[in-house]
């Protein structure tokens, strides 16, 4: 029931005094205390003390959200397996629990800062008395006098000005922290909170920094440098300044002896330990980097400008082990490349002096940049047998044979090499500085770094979660993430989309176009247009499914001008294209579009997947350091009767890049209020506040998010019943060699003059695009189509990807007829140079010509021309003939 206004206000009497009742035990102590230092006060100073405690003690705050107050920490990401991608944030912070932390490190701090710490009653009197000395005797404040609840009281509630009042203010506070808390809670807060140096905050965070090692692992040396720096962490920083830090342990290690803490044996063993204290940073379990900006961006995204010192953790839908695998399959594609255009000459040459001296051999090699995965190395000899040995700076020694020196013929352009190279001794001298690349087994070969940049993805098509990402060669020397940044033009990767369209407006896989020259005039074009093929020959009339399993130029054109443009436009976006970056004309045929590596795995993935559109996202959830998901992605469940032009949340994942910058969240799956918003924004928010923000935030609203069908699943299949033919025996067909696999389909695409290579295919479980290509638009050079610059990429993920999995066949769906037809006309028939081909029951072929084939058949009791009452899984094997 509520209370009247009489009954508040003897509410608020009665609570004052409960209040006044339980303050007064603490207060009680600030008067025992001044009797115990023997200072009589009389009744004035004690009317003083009582008339500061009524006054401050209501402005003083909750001891209680010391409980749960929230230390600021970095923000970390993860892979989907746990394994570390990166850290973010100014402030190193590991909290730990006081029972984790070890007794020589816990006495080592009370030695140190307290002695007294487990005794007092938050106040040293003897040090304030020491610091009231000082300030009579000098006139200047003077150290001295702070406990180790005092600092405590100061770092998490009051400033670092050296004020009468804040220092009034801290020893209240301190009584108070002292009443409320027992000794362990205080002198755990204050080995999480304690600034270390080196932006190390906290005692864990300061041993994994300094030493490398969890905070269990520290000796009693160790312990002892530690426990000296809250003194003065840049003083007696052992990695800047070890002298003084040495001294100032030592002193460390004399009160622990002078106290009992220690004996003596110990104490002269962790003294004669030398200093071993060397910067550590936090080393990333898996190399993602442009996964990492992109979490980055999307939780400040998400959670405003607080995101760096909240203590987030963001596990990804990374795959450490195909995210490693990608890494290495983009850099060998690269340096690949680069073996075939010629050698561009040694890094550096070093003169006799250096090379004779191992030492300043080792400090020439290591100032020498090394991208990606480099290692600069100088040529020490070179031996008659026609091998080189070559040293890194570590000392570590690799002998190159003839063979992986054969490559390096000057470059004189990117389309003309020099002379045959004959003998290790024509392209090194001793002192050249080469680069190389360490293999799995620990060898090495020799490369140069690549001119050129790629960009890979990986996604499963059933959930749209990217499973691996790398957005160019080196993200230190290149940010631009290319996966989902660079605008390319796809090429003949484009053309999967064209045909699909035709087969959508009545086509089939037995359509036949002439693949013939042609002249067009068109208007968007600027006049006359003279598209050919790849390989420059015309093959006459054409199958569909042959056309597109050879890629063929003119056939993709005559397509897009019998079904239309502005259809085609219109049915190309229902994978995920934008409208304005579709040209208009009939270069699209040919894929003069501008698209993103991530929305052509995207797209692909509505072949695989049966024909839905997933929405692709990177994140799976967000926890606070308490371990609770305040923001996790939704499941996606496909939906056969949803509008496919529906606005998915996710999509604001992949925007989070070019909208984070702001600092403003994004609508999106995520939701919070604008009050909370506002802390979160804060960057001056203390660490509390910004606790209590992040608790507020709301869970994503949808458990799921639907995945709107976009095309027919007969046509899904048809068209991955073609790209299949890719691999198996199209463009693509050195994948299917070497894979040998009958579950993969791609496509292949190059553009003109070789400005850009690609690759993108994918099974029932993974799609992948690889691309390369040049940042300024140079041309590749002569030969380096799709299939011979981006896909040998992707083969090389797929293989360590798939490695030991059965095969997953793609399943075909109702609704489809199998007919013989005559592979020269596309028509049914029977008897010889036939092939089985798929029809969509609803457009079968032409039925007077089905008569007649099955007449033919008839007479020559040859197998049936079209197939109606097989079982499913004789449909299935018949079906596998056509790849």
């Amino acid at each position: 029931m509520p209370l009247s206004s009489g009954s508040r206000r003897r509410h608020r009497r009665t609570s004052r005094k409960s209040s006044r009742r339980r303050s007064g035990g603490w207060l009680s102590k600030i008067f025992k205390g001044l009797a115990i230092a023997g200072i009589s006060l009389g009744i004035l100073a004690a009317m003083g003390i009582g008339y500061l405690y009524y006054t401050i003690a209501p402005t003083l705050p909750d001891v209680q959200q010391l409980r749960e107050v929230q230390l600021q920490m970095p923000l970390r990401i993860f892979t989907a397996e746990g394994d570390l991608i990166a850290e973010y944030g100014e402030k190193r912070r590991e909290p730990v629990m006081i029972s984790e932390v070890p007794d020589s490190l816990k006495n080592s701090i009370i030695a140190a800062e307290d002695q007294t710490f487990y005794t007092h009653p938050g106040v040293a009197w003897q040090g304030l008395a020491r610091a009231a000395f000082y300030l009579v005797k000098t006139g200047r404040k003077g150290p001295g006098g702070s406990t180790i609840t005092m600092q405590v009281a100061r770092n998490f509630f009051l400033s670092n000005e050296r004020t009468y009042d804040r220092k009034i203010r801290e020893i209240f506070l301190s009584f108070k922290i002292e009443s409320e808390l027992a000794k362990d809670e205080i002198l755990e807060l204050y080995i999480n909170k304690i600034y270390l140096g080196t932006r190390s905050y906290g005692f864990a965070a300061a041993s994994r920094v300094y030493y490398g090692k969890s905070i269990t692992e520290l000796d009693l040396a160790e312990s002892a440098m530690l426990a000296g720096l809250p003194k003065a962490p840049s003083r007696y920083n052992p990695i800047v300044n070890p002298e003084r830090a040495l001294l100032r342990r030592d002193y460390v290690l004399g009160r622990l002896l002078a106290l009992g803490m220690i004996d003596q044996q110990s104490h002269d063993s962790a003294k004669a330990e030398v200093v071993t204290a060397e910067l550590h940073t936090a080393k990333p379990d898996v190399e993602a980097d442009y996964v990492g900006e992109m979490v980055r961006a999307r939780v400040e995204q998400l959670f405003g400008k607080n995101w760096a010192n909240a203590g987030y953790k963001v596990y990804t839908s990374i795959r450490s082990q195909q995210q490693t695998s990608a890494n290495t399959a983009l850099r060998d594609a690269l340096y690949d490349y680069e073996r075939r255009h010629g050698y561009t000459g040694p890094l550096a040459q070093l003169d006799a002096e250096t090379m004779a001296d191992p030492l300043l051999l080792s400090e020439a090699l290591e100032a020498l940049p090394n991208p990606g995965d480099l290692l600069p190395a100088a040529v020490i000899s070179v031996q008659d047998d026609n091998t080189a040995t070559v040293m890194t700076e570590t000392g570590e020694q690799h002998v190159l044979p003839f063979e992986d020196v054969e490559w390096a013929r000057e470059r004189i352009s990117i389309d003309k090499q020099g002379d045959e190279i004959t003998n290790v001794n024509e392209v090194m001298a001793v002192g050249d500085v080469i680069a190389l690349q360490r293999r799995k087994d620990g060898s090495a070969r020799f490369v140069q770094e690549p001119a050129i940049e790629g960009a890979f993805i990986a996604m499963e098509p059933d959930t749209g979660e990217i499973t691996a990402l790398v957005g160019g060669y080196d993200y230190y020397r290149s940010k631009f993430n290319r996966a989902t940044q660079a605008r390319r033009q796809p090429g003949s990767t484009f053309k999967p989309f064209i045909y699909s369209a035709a087969l959508n407006a009545g086509d089939t896989a037995a359509t036949i176009y002439n693949d013939a020259p042609v002249v067009f005039h068109d208007s968007a074009l600027e006049g006359e247009w003279r598209p050919s093929n790849y390989s420059g020959r015309f093959f006459g009339p054409t199958r569909l499914r042959e056309a597109l399993v050879k890629s063929r130029n003119l056939v993709s054109v005559r397509v897009l001008r019998e079904i239309g443009i502005p259809y085609a436009v219109e049915y190309a976006q229902r994978f995920g294209f934008e409208p304005g970056r579709l040209p208009p004309d009939l270069s699209l045929a040919l894929g003069n579009a501008s698209v993103t590596p991530m929305e052509m795995s995207g797209a692909f993935a509505v072949f695989a997947n049966g024909g839905y559109k997933v929405p692709a996202h990177f994140i799976d959830r967000v926890e606070d350091p308490r371990g609770n998901v305040i923001y996790s992605t939704p499941k996606v469940v496909f939906c056969d009767d949803c509008d496919p032009n529906f606005v998915n949340p996710l999509d604001a994942e992949l925007e989070s890049e070019g909208s984070a910058s702001n600092g403003e969240p994004a609508t999106g799956a995520a939701v919070t209020n604008d009050e909370v918003l506002e802390v979160l924004n804060n960057e001056d928010a203390t660490a509390e506040e910004s606790a209590a923000a992040s608790l507020e935030l709301k869970k994503v609203l949808l458990d799921t998010v639907d995945a709107p069908r976009v095309i027919d699943e007969r046509n899904a299949y048809l068209m991955t019943s073609m790209m299949r033919e890719v691999v198996q025996r199209g463009t693509a067909r050195r994948a299917g060699e070497a894979l040998k696999r009958g579950d993969l389909a791609g496509k292949t695409g190059t553009t003109n003059n070789q400005l850009d290579a690609w690759f993108v295919g994918f099974n029932p479980k993974v799609v992948a695009a690889a691309w390369i290509g040049s940042d300024g638009l140079d041309p590749l050079g002569r030969g380096e189509a799709g299939g011979v610059a981006a896909l040998p990429m992707w083969t090389s993920f797929i293989a360590e990807t798939l490695a030991g999995t059965p095969e997953v066949d793609f399943p075909p769906p109702p609704g489809l007829k199998t007919i013989r037809i005559d592979r020269k006309t596309g028509e049914p028939a029977a008897g010889d140079n036939t092939m089985l081909e798929l029809f969509l029951e609803d457009n079968m072929p032409d039925a007077e010509a089905l008569k007649r084939a099955e007449a033919a058949e008839q007479s020559s009791e040859g197998d049936p021309v079209v197939d109606y009452d097989k079982s499913r899984s004789e449909k299935v094997e018949e079906v596998e003939q056509l790849f």
